[in-house]
């Protein structure tokens, strides 16, 4: 792990939590929808991006986790703040270009959206028309570049990760395991994760306690309890878990991406995280010299290290 706190170091760790995220992505490709077994089956233990998949998708090539979260981040940096409209129009602009996967959940907000709904009630008219529970994990896969333009500032992060989750996600759940997940992004930039998590836990205890519970129970949980399916809080005890469990970085994507059902979720919620400690430097030479976006995302988190005003 890289040790420090100096700005090569935080510069790297910005990469590496935006191309963790990706790398996860595409190594979690060709085991969505598989169980855990069929991966097994289908596979061995998948080490390496191989394409394929329910989706068909090239070595190396992102889904909807990399891409909605590159909407997000492009936006973050092209206004220099969360520009709601703004990430609307991208995320409606990114369905338009018929990409392989879009959950139901952001599918109904953004297609509202497009029909002339306002972009501060697209998601509760999603809601209606789906009539049930918006918790699953389509604001969280993409919520990371928040975490790193407002690594200092608490307040507004924890304002802007529960926002942009209600554009698409009606769900006040699915909202707190964002604001969740980016504190403990920031707290592994500075190698704090394990130090900070109480202080995390408790700091949700009077907002959600799914979440506080969640945050409680995972450092003590067994393997068996890990679950890799849409639901927003089943992606963030594993990546959670993962991270603290696992031995680098390598070591955290295989296990989460191996898990199969929701693989590119988890692959990418658990990349990101684990790229924020273990930094870009950190991720297999294989791995990034295969990813497709590696240039354009390792550009943005560059412009996102230099807003967020690191010295």
């Amino acid at each position: 792990m890289t040790s420090g706190r100096g700005p090569d170091v935080l510069r790297d760790r910005f990469r590496g939590t935006l191309l963790g995220l990706a790398v996860g992505d595409a190594l979690g490709a060709p085991a969505e929808f598989l169980t855990a077994e069929q991966v097994v089956e289908k596979y061995g233990v998948i080490t390496e991006m191989l394409g394929g998949g329910v989706f068909d998708v090239a070595p190396g090539e992102v889904t909807d986790a990399t891409e909605m979260m590159l909407c997000v981040a492009e936006s973050l940096v092209a206004h220099g703040a969360f520009a709601p409209d703004d990430i609307m129009r991208r995320l409606a602009q990114w369905l338009d270009s018929r990409p392989y996967h879009v959950s139901l959940t952001v599918r109904a907000a953004l297609i509202s959206y497009r029909s002339g709904t306002p972009w501060d009630l697209a998601s509760r008219r999603a809601y209606e028309i789906l009539g049930g529970p918006t918790a699953c994990n389509g604001s969280l896969i993409r919520c990371a570049p928040i975490a790193l333009l407002y690594r200092a500032d608490a307040a507004t992060r924890l304002e802007v990760s529960l926002r942009e989750s209600t554009l698409t996600h009606f769900d006040r759940l699915a909202g707190w395991s964002c604001a969740a997940f980016n504190d403990l992004v920031v707290a592994a930039l500075h190698d704090r994760l394990l130090d900070e998590l109480p202080a995390i836990t408790r700091s949700f205890d009077d907002e959600d306690r799914r979440v506080a519970a969640l945050l409680r129970d995972t450092p003590g949980a067994e393997v068996e309890e890990i679950t890799s399916s849409a639901f927003v809080i089943d992606t963030l005890r594993t990546a959670l878990w993962t991270v603290l469990n696992a031995a680098d970085f390598e070591h955290a994507a295989t296990i989460a991406v191996n898990l199969g059902n929701d693989a590119t979720a988890a692959g990418a919620v658990t990349g990101a995280l684990a790229g924020a400690v273990y930094g870009a430097s950190g991720i297999p030479p294989r791995w990034l010299e295969g990813l497709a976006v590696r240039e354009r995302v390792t550009g943005i988190a560059d412009r996102l290290f230099e807003l967020a005003g690191v010295d």
